[in-house]
């Protein structure tokens, strides 16, 4: 996907909330220069990056990947037919294939993720939950201190808030769905806590 698009959707929900882009840099743990290359399409962004975005924004993870238009009432993906949004490759070169990219409001974004033999270890730490189905190849995988190897027909659900690493196994590259679920804190709907900062602020303005 356009890596303009995607900044130009970050950039929106930013000033959306009312937050500069030193006050969201702060709250996604990302430097001001890092977030304003984001919001203009300079940088591809990984997707652990554009998950802590959206969980200091209050929105959804998928609202960053829409063009603004008519929300369609399902998607449906073909085989290999998936929008590959995101390479986190300046830093990976994992491949992230969006199956269910054209639909904004959800809570879970699921992809296929594709790694190759010779990728770099991955070391991920986001908010949420998420979920992996292996469907072909094996992979190793790190959540903290245990550490499995993952083969054909293995799922993982896991809290990614803990530090996690992943590595291909052997010549052959690993592919597996991966969903990843937003979540808010406790009594607070989804996208609630940018409505709430919002009110907040306007709140104390008044008082001005």
């Amino acid at each position: 996907m356009d890596e303009s698009v995607i900044g130009q959707n970050v950039r929106r929900a930013r000033e959306s909330v009312g937050l500069t882009v030193t006050d969201a840099a702060k709250r996604a743990a990302l430097s001001k220069a890092n977030l304003s290359k984001i919001e203009t399409g300079q940088i591809s962004t990984p997707i652990a990056t554009l998950i802590r975005i959206a969980d200091a924004l209050g929105v959804e993870l998928a609202s960053f990947f829409v063009n603004p238009k008519r929300q369609p009432s399902y998607v449906l993906t073909r085989k290999d037919q998936g929008q590959v949004i995101a390479r986190d490759g300046s830093a990976f070169g994992y491949s992230y294939e969006a199956l269910a990219i054209g639909i904004a409001g959800k809570h879970a974004e699921p992809f296929v993720l594709t790694i190759k033999p010779g990728d770099p270890v991955g070391d991920f730490q986001h908010g949420g939950e998420e979920f992996i189905y292996m469907l072909s190849g094996r992979l190793g995988f790190t959540i903290g201190d245990a550490t499995m190897k993952l083969g054909p027909g293995d799922s993982l659900y896991f809290d990614p808030e803990i530090v996690h690493k992943t590595q291909v196994i052997g010549k052959r590259p690993a592919r597996f769905l991966c969903v990843f679920i937003q979540k808010d804190g406790a009594g607070v709907p989804h996208g609630g806590r940018a409505v709430q900062a919002k009110q907040a602020r306007q709140s104390k303005e008044k008082r001005k």
